[in-house]
This record gives structure tokens, C-alpha cells and sequence, in this order.
């Protein structure tokens, strides 16, 4: 318990490299929970939802349903990154308010940018390029009774969520999580190390 303790919330006792590598994995697991989140409600919102709602678009068909289910997945996974990046990525003890409305904001850039703009020209690209519809099977898998297609609709959200977690990480850096709001242990060894010789 103690070593994944360790790995998930850091450790006095971990190099400053290894502290690195630490965070780099846990960004890497945060993001891989938060798409988890994403691609399940994602899929459930898919197969719930069954009304066509498209709208004409400088004379091109958008299905407004692709969007709302976006808006809907982003904002659940938006806070669940936010949450476990607090925690096991920056480990801030910062203003939680201050840092949710920041992280909103970063993910508000990189979701018109990337969620929705990106997304949208790619998948009115694979339809002009292949000329069938979006949500035309690539494969079907057997998922213990229920048959699930993989669709070009579902490969266009696979490479967007790339260019996704590169940006959400840099935007983290820079937009929200504050160096002087981050548990540093290396500085608090260093100031427990002057306390001892000031003592000696």
C-alpha cells in the first residue's frame, strides 16, 4: 500500500527525477481515467440518444448531436481531470475555486480549439474523404453479449483525444496550477535540513 501511496500523492523520499516521472505517469493515468469517463458517457449519450438533429452549415449537414454530446462529456470529465490532477498530479493545496475557474478556462480554449473545432473538421473531412456517413462501422466487436461497432465517428474522437491530452497538460503548466501552490518536498527537506544546522 505504502509504494502505490507513493506513486499516486509523491513522497519525501523520491528524487527530484523520480518526482518527474511520478507526476508524468499519474498526468498519463489521470488522463487515461478521464477518457475512460469520456468515451463511456460518450457512447451511452450515443446509443441513448437516438433523434437526428442536423442543421445546415455553410451548406454542409452538422449533426448537432455530435456537439451537445461533446458539450455533455466534457464538462463531466473536465471535472474529473481537474480533481485528480489537483491530487495527484501538482499536488496543489491552492485555491480550489481560483484553480477550477482557471482549469475551466484552459479546457474552454482547448475544447473549441481542439473538441470542437478540430473534431468537427475532422469529421466533415472522413465524410467529403470516404463519402459515407460518420457513423458507418470500421469494425464490429463482440463485447461479452452486446455487439459494439467501431465507426469513423469513434476513430475521429480516438486522434482528437490525442492532440487533446498534449494540450490539456501544457495548458495545466502554464494556466493553473501554480508552482508556489504545489507540495514540494525537496524544498521542504531543504528547509528542515537549515532548521537542523541553525539548531547544531
Amino acid at each position: 500500500m505504502g509504494l502505490i501511496k507513493k506513486i499516486v500523492v509523491g513522497d519525501p523520499s523520491l528524487t527530484e527525477s523520480q518526482e518527474k516521472k511520478r507526476k508524468l505517469f499519474m498526468y498519463l493515468v489521470s488522463g487515461g481515467i478521464t477518457t475512460v469517463v469520456n468515451w463511456v458517457l460518450y457512447i451511452v449519450i450515443d446509443k441513448l440518444v437516438t433523434a437526428d438533429m442536423t442543421v445546415s452549415l455553410f451548406g454542409k449537414p452538422i449533426s448537432l448531436k455530435y456537439i451537445i454530446n461533446q458539450i455533455i462529456c466534457w464538462v463531466v470529465s473536465v471535472l474529473v481531470a481537474y480533481f485528480l490532477n489537483r491530487i495527484t498530479v501538482f499536488r496543489s493545496k491552492g485555491s480550489i475555486l481560483r484553480e477550477l475557474m482557471s482549469f475551466f478556462g484552459a479546457r474552454v480554449l482547448s475544447f473549441l480549439v481542439l473538441e470542437l473545432g478540430v473534431y468537427s473538421l475532422m469529421i466533415w473531412a472522413c465524410v467529403s474523404i470516404t463519402g459515407l456517413p460518420i457513423d458507418t462501422p470500421m469494425a464490429v466487436w463482440q463485447i461479452f453479449i452486446w455487439p459494439f461497432a467501431f465507426t469513423y465517428e469513434y476513430l475521429c474522437k480516438l486522434i482528437n483525444a490525442v492532440f487533446v491530452v498534449i494540450a490539456n497538460y501544457v495548458l495545466s503548466k502554464i494556466m493553473v496550477f501554480k508552482k508556489k501552490d504545489m507540495v514540494d518536498y525537496t524544498a521542504e527537506e531543504k528547509k528542515d535540513s537549515g532548521k537542523e544546522e541553525a539548531d547544531a
